[in-house]
């Protein structure tokens, strides 16, 4: 009976050394990479974040801010869309290495409303690849 307790406790920790590599490295750079060229990036994957643009009403962007999340660092942009006189709605859209990785409505703990928005022309902003 002993020996079968081992065992299993040796199995078990020689297992949770295997998953280790498998957990994202939270304090990495590398997986958040550079801030990336958002505006751009953004502007040419609308769609499938805010829907139609030209039913969205004017947006307006924000800058990039690095977070730590469950996902490993990222970085986080903000979109707001205001039609009519209506309330905004706001969308987080998620990079890592240069990619979105993750957009959704807006929830508390992304805080775009606290955010400092600039106009977002995503016509010409689609057309104007960043320098390299």
């Amino acid at each position: 009976m002993l020996v079968r307790a081992l065992s299993i406790l040796l199995i078990l920790s020689l297992g949770a050394c295997s998953v280790s590599g498998l957990l994202p490295d939270w304090t990495s750079t590398d997986v958040a990479g550079p801030e990336p060229a958002y505006r751009f990036i953004i502007a040419n994957a609308l769609q499938p974040i805010v829907g139609d643009p030209a039913k969205a009403g004017t947006l307006e962007i924000s800058s990039a801010r690095r977070i730590d999340s469950l996902k490993g660092a990222s970085w986080v942009v903000c979109i707001k869309a205001q039609k009519f006189a209506l309330l905004p709605q706001y969308y987080a859209v998620f990079f890592q290495g240069g990619r979105i990785v993750d957009n959704r409505l807006s929830v508390l703990i992304d805080q775009c409303e606290l955010q400092s928005y600039t106009a977002f022309n995503w016509a010409a902003d689609a057309n104007t690849p960043p320098a390299r």
